[in-house]
Parts: structure tokens; sequence; C-alpha cells
């Protein structure tokens, strides 16, 4: 009796069941997967240009040690972002003026005469060999340099007047200052070749490594205890004549 009680119980169920009076049993709810995190890309920081600052010194014949003022310091090779511009050493109170002058090879200078006499600029370097002849005030004669190297200029009048043209193959060269330093800026971080050059002290060679942002200091020693300064011959190999009594006949 029971066991019919039990079946009939359990029929009674599923047709309760089919009918849609039960609620239907539901699978628990599926979590969407978790995305991978991905690394956010970062922008690689742009190098910030740095600088070489030289600081030249130089043992004079005295033994003293002197800053080298107007030494010269350059970049072999080095290109600039504009070229080297308005280049001249003018004739002026019987003086060449800048006495000395760097120059980049292949540049053209200007040998303008600002005197009220005669000059001739000329030259007998192996570098750069020239003769402007005469030419007067307010005159003005070009001269190529194409060729690295030291090039000596006089005047064929008057004996007092010698001036000194350094042509630096690359285009980022400076002076030094009264206090011997010169600065090379807007370099790109990397290691350079750098070269210096100091009348008495001769030429100095080595290597200077920038930094993004930063200054290199560089600090050179030249020894220039030997030097000693040689009278010039004129454009003709000749002495110089007596000065004539009338300064200003030339």
């Amino acid at each position: 009796m029971k066991a019919f009680r039990l079946a009939s119980f359990g029929a009674a169920l599923a047709l309760v069941a089919a009918a849609g009076f039960l609620p239907a049993v539901q699978s628990p709810p599926v979590a969407a997967p978790t995305p991978t995190a991905r690394p956010v890309p970062t922008a690689t920081p742009t190098p910030l240009p740095g600088e070489i600052q030289v600081k030249v010194t130089v043992t004079a014949p005295d033994r003293k040690v002197v800053p080298g003022a107007m030494a010269v310091i350059w970049i072999p090779g080095s290109k600039a972002a504009k070229p080297a511009a308005n280049l001249k050493i003018s004739s002026k109170d019987k003086r060449f003026d800048p006495r000395i002058t760097a120059v980049p090879q292949g540049a053209t200078v200007d040998f303008p005469n600002y005197d009220k006499i005669f000059h001739n600029a000329f030259s007998l370097s192996e570098k750069a060999k020239f003769d402007l002849g005469l030419y007067r005030n307010g005159a003005s004669k070009p001269v190529t340099f194409s060729q690295p190297g030291l090039v000596k200029v006089f005047c064929n009048i008057h004996p007092q007047m010698a001036a000194l043209v350094l042509v630096v193959d690359g285009e980022l060269y400076g002076l030094a200052g009264p206090d011997g330093t010169a600065v090379l800026q807007n370099l790109r971080p990397g290691r350079y070749a750098v070269k210096v050059w100091e009348e008495r002290g001769g030429e100095w060679s080595g290597t200077a490594e920038v930094a993004s942002g930063k200054a290199t200091t560089l600090t050179v020693a030249l020894d220039g205890s030997t030097f000693k300064e040689v009278p010039h011959k004129n454009k003709y190999g000749k002495d110089y004549p007596p000065p004539d009594d009338d300064e200003n006949r030339y």
C-alpha cells in the first residue's frame, strides 16, 4: 500500500512540473573571464643636448702657467646647423683685427682696409698662399681657405702687422676667452673627438663623453715654454726696408 502511494505521489509531482507549476532548476551563472592586463607603453624621453667646456692653460716661455686665451677648440668632422657668416680680418690702426681667427675649411674671409693708408695682405703659408696687392681705405678683398691648417698673414708694407688663421676640419669650433675657457654647445649625447690649438703650446687631441642635458669639462695643459717668435720676411722673401719718415705714405 505504501509503495503505491509513493509512486502515485511521484507521478503527481511529475504532472505538476510538466504543467509549469514548479520552478525550473537554474544553473549558477558562469563568471566572465578576467582580461589579461597589458603593460602600458612608456614614451622614450628625447635626449637633451649637452656641452663641452674646455679650460686651457699654457706654460709660457717665462715658465709661468697662464690661461690659454684665444686658444681654438673644435670637433673634427662636425657639422653646424648654420654655416659661419661675416668672417673678416680688418686692417685697422696698422694692425690685423682679430689677430687670431678660426674658420672652418672652405670658408671665405674678407680683408677690409679701414685705415687711411694702403695695405697689402699676403701669406706664404703652405696651406694658403695669396697676395691681395695694394688696396686703399674702404676696399675689401676675399680669400677662401680650402685646406685645414695654420695660415700666417702679414702686410707687405707694415712688418708689425701679423695675423694667424687656423683653418679647422669641422664646423663646431670656438675660441677661448681671457680665462682660457671655451664652450661647445648643443651637442647630442655621445663620444666626441676634441682638438685644441694654442699659438705657443701647439695642438692637443683627446675625447669627451657628452651626457644628456649635462656639461662635460676638459682641462688641457699645454707646454709653450720653448716658444720663440721669429721675425718674418716680406712677400718677396726679403727683409723689410727701414721705416720711411713719412708714415702715412702707405
